[in-house]
């Protein structure tokens, strides 16, 4: 391997053969247009506002969460494919400017406070920027230029000043690639996080209502009413006072705090009912034995400025048995239940309800008395008790387990970024395989891809995301494998990466490239335009009638329609990998809850309306088809 050699720039050491230019020679700026919270959710045409680039998004755009009018929309700035999104305005400088890329070809617009860069798309991958101007030398250098106190700004002309390192394109679009492919490993295990919570809760609220009983403890079968609804016979409704002990915390003074000495509990160290240690207090004093917390013990935050914190709990682990916790803060020593128990019922919805039906409108506390008035429903059988809080363990145990999985798969990818964005590391240029079907799928999927582009690129509904979905709907309905990988992303069916390849192949060979217009991405004929159907005979002479039938089919239609057809063939086809039987209404409830938010901006009628169009035009996926792809 050739040895890298560095040269050493005014954003520091970087590889001999990497550039530095300032970010007014990547494009050109321009501003988003106001879009107001009650127009963010006016239509459906995607739009991205300043906050959101905070909140919603790191590095890329993957989904929008505003939706404006047309009407709003005639007023807004259009952003395009390649363009990089910045915040110009936030609270603190060390956050301003932070960006995202815009890497779709769907119209969209974006909001006020909003600094777009037009990037020069033939030397800069737009993702690769947006990897990049989000790394630590971009973000000190954002700093020094942000303007302002309580609310800091930044400005063009001082974005425009930013010196940005960057390799060859070629190279660019590998380093965004292992990127996005880290980032995409991460999306997977929170949606499994999100998804394992709420089967938790379901299971909690089944649980610890007695809705559910476990094996063996199944003695009644009958219920009765309570103060706080129906519970089994052989349960019983106790104050909380009755079965546990509670305990008030450390009063301490700002005087009293230091860098080192008693760490005390507050209500910052409980994050999602988790003990965590990231805001610690530490103070020189000596805390009573009352303010010293127990292993088993439950963490109470009962004092609050904010209402929403009051009775956010978490359970004294081993690790954290000795620790103070201070006066804002209560625990609950289990005395007459399970303290495993005692722990997930005071997480249940309907004791939560009654801690915030215990404080009034001016002090957010809970107090001793309170304990007193407050209800849970138990089953009398501690065995039962026991039995419930080890399942409610256990999927916690799994919860936590993958959050370790994508916190360390987080810091795989912070490493990788300072790695790959200052040229430490390289990534080569893959050969290319000797193997002659390796080899012949990409070239067979851009010979395919240009008979679509020569039938259709004169219509105006045809651009990028269209060629898209007829790709897929192609493979999928002529029964071919071209080597796409689809996901599940808000236009997906959705293989970026081979998108990308083919606009490639179709301009090395000259038979169409890739313009950009104010309609999107278009495909424009080159000089060789048609030398592929020699190739196109070959390949695909045994479909020809049902790719006849899809091109005549979805030449008028908008890509609207396409995204709603691929989407329910796709989310279809999965249904039938599960061998189980589904309606209609399942096929809409996979698309609208387990794909992806953007799709819930069309209505359910729209989507099963479509199914049945499917069926009678023949585009639903078979049985046949089903069994080729497992």
């Amino acid at each position: 391997m050739k040895e890298t050699r560095f040269k050493d720039t005014e954003v520091g050491r970087i590889p001999v053969d990497w550039e530095v230019k300032p970010l007014a020679e990547v494009g050109t700026f321009s501003k988003g247009a106001g879009i107001s919270r009650a127009e963010a959710s006016s239509g459906n045409i995607p739009a991205i506002r300043y906050g959101e680039i905070y909140t919603c998004h790191n590095d890329y755009i993957k989904s929008f969460h505003s939706f404006i009018s047309k009407n709003v929309a005639d007023t807004s700035a259009r952003i395009f494919d390649g363009d990089i999104l910045f915040a110009a305005s936030g609270e603190t400088k060390e956050d301003i400017g932070k960006c995202v890329a815009y890497t779709d070809d769907k119209i969209a617009f974006a909001g006020g406070d909003i600094i777009i860069l037009h990037s020069n798309r033939e030397r800069f991958d737009s993702k690769f920027c947006g990897y990049a101007l989000n790394a630590k030398y971009i973000v000190l250098q954002k700093s020094q230029r942000g303007q302002g106190d309580a609310v800091v700004h930044i400005v063009p002309r001082d974005l425009a000043t930013i010196a940005f390192a960057f390799p060859p394109k070629s190279e660019q679009t590998r380093i965004a690639a292992a990127l996005s492919n880290v980032d995409a490993l991460i999306s997977e295990l929170g949606k499994l996080i999100e998804k394992k919570r709420a089967i938790k809760q379901g299971a909690m609220q089944q649980l610890l209502t007695g809705k559910k009983r476990l094996k063996g403890f199944t003695q009644s079968q009958s219920y009765y009413q309570t103060e706080i609804g129906r519970i089994p016979n052989d349960w019983e409704i106790k104050k909380v006072n009755d079965i546990a002990d509670n305990y008030t915390g450390l009063t301490y003074s700002p005087d009293n705090v230091s860098d080192f000495g008693t760490l005390v509990l507050r209500s910052s160290n409980i994050q999602d009912c988790t003990l965590c240690f990231i805001d610690n207090v530490f103070v020189d004093m000596v805390a009573p034995s009352r303010a010293i917390a127990h292993e088993g013990d439950v963490l109470i935050c009962v004092r609050n400025g904010s209402p929403a914190l009051i009775g956010k709990c978490a359970y004294i682990t081993q690790n954290a048995d000795g620790m103070a916790f201070g006066a804002f803060m209560t625990v609950l020593r289990a005395t007459h239940i399970d303290q495993k128990f005692l722990y997930y019922i005071w997480q249940d919805v309907h004791t939560q309800k009654q801690i915030h039906e215990t404080f009034g409108a001016t002090i957010n506390q809970i107090t001793a008395k309170d304990f007193d008035r407050i209800l849970i429903a138990l089953p009398t059988n501690r065995d039962e008790q026991s039995a419930i809080a080890s399942i409610l363990s256990s999927m916690d145990e799994e919860i936590s387990a993958l959050e370790t999985k994508r916190n360390k798969y987080t810091a795989i990818k912070q490493g990788m970024m300072q790695q790959l964005l200052t040229g430490k590391i390289r990534l080569v240029e893959t050969a290319i395989k000797t193997n002659a079907t390796s080899a012949n799928v990409h070239f067979r999927r851009s010979v395919l891809a240009a008979e679509i582009a020569d039938r259709l690129c004169e219509e105006p509904t045809f651009g990028h995301v269209k060629m898209e979905k007829i790709l897929f709907l192609t493979e999928r309905l002529c029964h071919i494998d071209i080597g796409s990988h689809y996901h599940r992303d808000a236009a997906g069916p959705y293989d970026n990466r081979a998108l990308r390849s083919i606009d490639s192949q179709l301009k090395r060979q000259k038979w169409f490239e890739v313009r950009r217009t104010e309609k999107g991405n278009r495909y424009a004929p080159m000089q060789n335009r048609g030398k592929h159907k020699t190739y196109f005979e070959k390949y695909y002479s045994d479909v020809l009638p049902t790719f006849d039938k899809i091109i005549d089919t979805f030449k008028t239609h908008n890509t609207e329609r396409c995204e709603i057809v691929a989407t329910l063939y796709s989310a279809w086809e999965d249904l039938l990998h599960s061998n189980k039987s589904f309606t209609d209404a399942e096929i809409v409830n996979e698309v609208l809850n387990n794909w992806h938010e953007s799709k819930k901006r069309i209505s359910q009628d729209r989507w099963l309306s479509a199914i049945q169009w499917m069926r009678e035009h023949g585009f639903a996926p078979d049985v046949r088809h089903n069994e080729s792809r497992k």
